[in-house]
């Protein structure tokens, strides 16, 4: 499995321009490189990104098919990804409340 594909497998989402993005922000160069356990915080950063550019996606119907995105969840496994590579987020409050670890922002 590549490492695109092991990013692809946790998102379970398929539009290849975000994937790599997502990855090469993470400073993974070689998308196509063999997955190995040495890039799991790397992938799983990615996939923080990508869980991001997910939950502030629209709405998709293409005829009888409709795939929505349910924001809450997207950004709460965010969260748990950046939480345990001890990365700090910033989460969704209140409406109109942006809260990061120290500060809010209204």
């Amino acid at each position: 499995m590549t490492i695109k594909e092991a990013l692809q497998s946790m998102v379970e989402y398929e539009n290849d321009n975000l994937l790599v993005k997502a990855l090469l922000d993470r400073g993974v160069s070689d998308t196509t490189s063999t997955y190995s356990a040495s890039h799991q915080q790397s992938v799983e950063l990615a996939a923080a990104d990508v869980y991001l550019a997910l939950a502030t996606h629209p709405d998709l119907r293409e005829g009888s098919r409709f795939v929505k995105y349910s924001s809450g969840a997207l950004m709460a496994i965010r969260q748990k990804l950046l939480k345990k590579h001890g990365q700090a987020g910033v989460t969704i409050g209140a409406p109109g409340v942006i809260e990061t670890p120290s500060t809010q922002v209204w």
